[in-house]
């Protein structure tokens, strides 16, 4: 199985990425790919969403990052993971993370993405900081949020 993941501060080419793991995976009976994007949002809660800034505990990140991906995939016998984390800061619109599988069916790489999506969300050492219009907000897990207080 091909396992790559790697934490930057630079966006991406899907295209290129795609094309790649087509070739590769493609004399292994490869039949699909999946490609998860998320994005920053540019309203939450009804506020405005201005900025969120992600940083990551390195070396330890990329390690558990690579860890979900051999794990799920061995799963379901997938062909290829990568898993690209994005730091810094990024606007709204942007792309945080990337998570593309290639499987010999759909299914399979489908139900291997959403399990890498939520294990990452809860297991890996990013965080991100949302600023926005009532003020700038620690995002835990999905859904929970603390006010940052600065002392």
């Amino acid at each position: 199985m091909i396992v790559e993941t790697y934490i930057t501060t630079k966006d991406v080419s899907l295209d290129e990425i795609v094309g790649e793991l087509k070739n590769k995976t493609s004399k292994f009976g490869g039949g699909a790919i999946v490609c998860f994007i998320g994005y920053v949002k540019e309203f939450v809660d009804g506020r405005e969403v201005y900025e969120l800034e992600y940083s990551a505990y390195e070396p330890y990140a990329t390690h558990k990052l690579e860890e979900i991906a051999r794990e799920e995939g061995a799963k379901n016998n997938v062909l290829a993971v990568k898993i690209i984390h994005r730091v810094g800061r990024l606007k709204p619109g942007e792309s945080t993370i990337y998570i593309i599988v290639a499987s010999r069916s759909r299914r399979e790489a489908f139900e291997t993405a959403s399990r890498i999506l939520e294990r990452v969300k809860h297991e890996v050492p990013i965080f991100k900081l949302e600023k926005r219009s009532d003020g700038e907000y620690w995002v835990i897990g999905d859904k929970r949020r603390v006010k940052r207080i600065r002392g």
